[in-house]
């Protein structure tokens, strides 16, 4: 990832421009949205889909190659401007985004579901639940599976695995009202 790339993704998020990532990662989904933040570690997008704003996207800066920005009058952007919110908004409090045990930690301060990907290893696989422990180099979430029902036992996954945090879209959000909070 080049220098200008991040400044392709700093200029997205100054000006509220609806982007188009492409990763570098075989396999694995491109993203559209609105870049929130952006840093060497890390970038945040307000993610996109059917004219509506859908929850939050933690990717690996390193792995987007291509920084597509749409203008002010894409449709997306011209939708929001007239039927909100806009600008996008951030995600609930602050994140740390220096490495991915931080992120991990801060996401789950505020949304108890997080969806972790290790595209890496397997893009098709998805590991969503509630963060039970932040070791030192394992991120251990008890899973909630699609029927809303939590696992007995916590899965674990190493840090320098994740390429991705997804948050406070739908799809959590529904799993997390039905499933209600994790058992202790």
């Amino acid at each position: 990832m080049g220098e200008g790339i991040r400044r392709q993704l700093q200029e997205a998020a100054d000006k509220h421009q609806f982007t188009h990532l492409v990763r570098g990662i075989p396999g694995c989904d491109e993203v559209e949205g609105f870049v929130v933040e952006t840093t060497p570690s890390w970038t945040v997008v307000a993610e996109c889909g059917r004219l509506a704003l859908d929850g939050f996207v933690a990717l690996r800066t390193r792995d987007i190659v291509q920084v597509k920005r749409r203008g002010s009058r894409d449709l997306m952007v011209r939708w929001l401007q007239r039927h909100g919110p806009w600008p996008p908004p951030a995600p609930r409090g602050a994140l740390a985004l220096t490495d991915a045990r931080s992120l991990a930690e801060s996401v789950g301060r505020h949304y108890r579901l997080l969806a972790v990907f290790e595209e890496d290893l397997d893009p098709g696989v998805v590991y969503i639940g509630a963060p039970v422990r932040f070791g030192k180099k394992r991120l251990r979430l008890l899973e909630v599976n699609p029927r809303a029902r939590w696992a007995v036992d916590p899965s674990s996954c190493r840090y320098e695995d994740i390429t991705r945090i997804d948050f406070g879209d739908r799809y959590n959000t529904i799993l997390d009202g039905l499933a209600g909070p994790p058992p202790r």
